[in-house]
């Protein structure tokens, strides 16, 4: 990757993570970082057989563009995890991947350019896969044979599309890996199939006889869920109250919810809570108690049952 600033010059990476780094980290993978007076960026990546990740992180004072990112041939997804990008590509176009969004395409090497939002620290997760891995699924999915057969590159399922719930436990596993040396690549050879598995099912099998959306009903469903994402901490208003304030009946939103997030409204919530609460655990000194408020739950007890049914343990148990 190379990073280019707003004046022409080029931003110089050096090997390993920076001093005081606190973002996640990719467990194996080589380090690089970069940073100016109006930028910092590190970038961990981890390669496999047939397949390689990359995660990056950083912040932009300025606008900076990155560029050299398709260097061979195969299957290329990014998922936005924080903030945004505006991206280019060769024989493409230009698309805006927002947060909580993803691509994914199948291309040759191919010039790549990517525009990230400035004044806000942005988080990206690019999987790669070759041929090779394409062709373990296409017994399952036929429709990959009319990508590893295209000259000219190929989207899966169109430019983007909204990350469910499932990608994203997936990705945090990645991230999140509890595994040491002799077992962890193993892990990651599992999880980075299980997410093309999901990105493949979500493209190729939908149910035809699913119900259609408006665009300004699509929009006022990923404004509920921007809408719920403010509830985390607190009570979130019933479906009625929620289908009067985004301006849609209350089947379409709960439907649709199910469609675009593949989880009902609350059980979307729950799970979010869930995610954050461990978050919490695992990267504060935060009192059990004090994080169960922080994600809703005035009894503590009430929010350990929670933990421990979604989790499989106690957040004191996790924490040690």
């Amino acid at each position: 990757m190379e990073l280019i600033l707003s004046n022409g010059g080029i931003l110089e990476f050096q090997p390993g993570l920076p001093e005081k780094y606190a973002g996640p980290v990719l467990r194996g993978a080589v380090a690089h970082c970069a940073k100016s007076n109006l930028t910092e960026v590190v970038v961990q990546e981890l390669s496999g057989d047939g397949y390689w990740i990359r995660f990056s992180i950083g912040r932009f004072l300025k606008k900076v563009s990155a560029s050299k990112w398709l260097h061979t041939k195969g299957f290329y997804s990014s998922f936005m995890l924080k903030n945004g990008a505006h991206k280019e590509i060769d024989s493409i176009g230009k698309f805006h991947l927002r947060q909580d969004q993803y691509t994914c395409f199948f291309s040759n090497s191919a010039n790549c350019n990517a525009t990230f939002e400035k004044n806000n620290e942005f988080r990206l997760l690019d999987v790669f896969y070759s041929p090779s891995v394409l062709k373990e699924l296409a017994p399952y999915f036929p429709e990959l044979n009319g990508f590893l057969n295209s000259t000219s590159p190929m989207f899966l399922n169109g430019k983007k599309g909204w990350t469910l719930p499932t990608m994203k436990e997936i990705y945090n596993q990645i991230l999140e890996c509890p595994y040491d040396e002799a077992t962890r690549q193993f892990y990651f050879d599992l999880k980075v199939r299980e997410l093309l598995y999901q990105l493949l099912e979500k493209a190729f099998k939908r149910n035809a006889a699913e119900p259609n959306f408006t665009p300004f009903e699509i929009s006022r469903i990923h404004e509920a869920k921007t809408i719920l994402e403010s509830y985390i901490d607190k009570k979130p208003p019933s479906i009625r109250q929620l289908s009067r304030r985004v301006a849609i009946n209350e089947n379409k939103l709960k439907n649709g919810f199910k469609k675009y997030f593949s989880a009902g409204l609350f059980e979307w919530l729950m799970e979010r809570k869930m995610q954050h609460a461990k978050q919490l655990v695992l990267t504060t000194n935060k009192p059990i108690k004090e994080i169960s408020s922080l994600v809703g739950y005035p009894r503590t007890t009430n929010f350990i049952t929670a933990f421990r049914r979604r989790f499989g343990m106690t957040p004191g148990s996790l924490r040690r």
